[in-house]
C-alpha cells in the first residue's frame, strides 16, 4: 500500500525544490498557505432527518437564514484569486434550498479559474425540472446526490422525510433533460453511506446506477462527533479514531454567518477560527489559533480538540 501523504509546519520559510524533495523522501508536504477546498453555508436548513446526519440532533441548532451576498461575493472574490481545487457552495444543509443556489454558483463559475471546480452535495428531493435546468445553465461541474440505497424501505427509514420514488424520479428527469440539451456539466454522481443496511445491496445499487451510466460512491461511515449517531450502531464497519484525517491541512469551512469552522463535523460550532466578515480567509488560515490545532493533532495531542471525539469506518 502507498504510504499517505503527510502534513507538516515549516517553522521557517522553505524552497520549493526543499519541499519536492521532502515530499519524495518522506511523502510529506508543508500545509498550504491557502485552502485548496472551500465549502460555503448559503443556507442553514435541510429537509430530510437521515439517521447518520446530526441534523435535528444537536444541542446547539445551526443558524438561520440564509447568506448575504455581500459577504457571498467577498468570499468568492477572495476564493477565486487562488488556484484552488474546489468550490462548493454547500455545507452541513440541503443546498437547493437555497432558491438562489444557480446564481450563486453562476457567481463562482464566471470567476474561477483552472483547475478550480465546483460542486454540491444535494439529496435531489427538490431536483425539480426548474432547478435542473438552473443548475444545468449554472456552469456547476459535479452534481452529487445523496441516495442511500436502492430498497424503498431501507432508503426511506434511512433519509427520513424522502421518497425514494421521488427522488429517482427526479435524478432520471435531470439526466433526460441534460441529454436533450446536450450538455456535459454538471456531471451527476450518487453518493451513499457504507451503513449495514446498504451492504447487502451493494451489487444491486452498482447495477442500478451503471445501467444510467452514472457513478456511484460508497463512503466511509463516520459519526460526525454526534453521540446520537455513534449510537445507533448501523456501522458497517468499526469506528475508529480518525487520525489519519487532513481536512485542516486543506479544507475551510465557513457558516451562513461568514464564521470559520474547524470542520465539516462540527455541527455544534464549537471551534469558530474567525470570522470572515472581520479578517480574510488567508489570515485566518494562517493564524496562530489554527496552526495550534494543526500542531496538536499532528502530535496525536488530541484532548480538548473536537477531532478527540471523531470516530471513522477505515476503507
Amino acid at each position: 500500500m502507498e504510504k499517505q501523504l503527510k502534513y507538516y509546519i515549516p517553522d521557517r520559510e522553505i524552497s520549493l525544490a526543499e519541499k519536492i524533495k521532502r515530499l519524495v523522501l518522506k511523502r510529506e508536504w508543508p500545509v498550504w498557505d491557502f485552502p485548496r477546498i472551500i465549502q460555503i453555508q448559503t443556507v442553514a436548513a435541510c429537509n430530510a432527518h437521515c439517521v447518520f446526519c446530526p441534523h435535528g440532533k444537536t444541542k446547539n441548532p445551526l443558524p438561520k437564514g440564509r447568506m448575504d451576498w455581500d459577504l457571498y461575493r467577498a468570499i468568492i472574490d477572495e476564493c477565486t484569486r487562488y488556484r484552488m481545487w474546489r468550490i462548493s457552495p454547500y455545507l452541513m444543509n440541503e443546498p437547493l434550498m437555497d432558491p438562489e443556489i444557480g446564481e450563486r454558483i453562476r457567481y463562482i463559475s464566471s470567476r474561477k479559474k483552472f483547475p478550480t471546480y465546483t460542486k454540491i452535495n444535494t439529496n435531489a428531493s427538490l431536483l425539480t425540472e426548474e432547478m435542473s435546468r438552473d443548475l444545468i445553465d449554472s456552469g456547476l461541474d459535479i452534481l452529487t446526490c445523496s441516495v442511500h440505497g436502492i430498497d424503498k424501505e431501507k432508503y426511506e427509514s434511512t433519509m427520513v422525510g424522502l421518497r425514494l420514488e421521488q427522488v429517482l424520479e427526479n435524478i432520471d428527469r435531470f439526466l433526460e433533460l441534460q441529454k436533450k440539451l446536450k450538455r456535459k456539466k454538471p456531471e451527476l454522481r450518487v453518493t451513499m453511506v457504507r451503513t449495514k443496511l446498504i451492504e447487502p445491496d451493494v451489487p444491486k445499487i452498482l447495477s442500478y446506477w451503471k445501467k444510467r451510466g452514472v457513478k456511484v460512491s460508497i463512503r466511509p461511515m463516520s459519526n460526525r462527533v454526534n453521540a446520537k449517531v455513534a449510537s445507533l450502531g448501523i456501522n458497517a464497519r468499526p469506528l475508529e479514531p480518525f487520525d489519519w484525517c487532513v481536512r485542516m491541512m486543506q479544507q475551510a469551512y465557513v457558516n451562513v454567518r461568514g464564521e470559520l469552522l474547524l470542520c465539516c463535523n462540527d455541527w455544534e460550532q464549537t471551534t469558530i477560527l474567525g470570522d470572515v466578515r472581520k479578517q480574510s480567509i488567508r489570515e485566518i488560515w494562517n493564524g496562530e489559533k489554527y496552526n495550534d490545532i494543526r500542531r496538536r493533532f499532528l502530535a496525536g495531542k488530541w484532548k480538548g480538540l473536537l477531532c478527540a471525539a471523531c470516530r471513522m469506518q477505515r476503507e
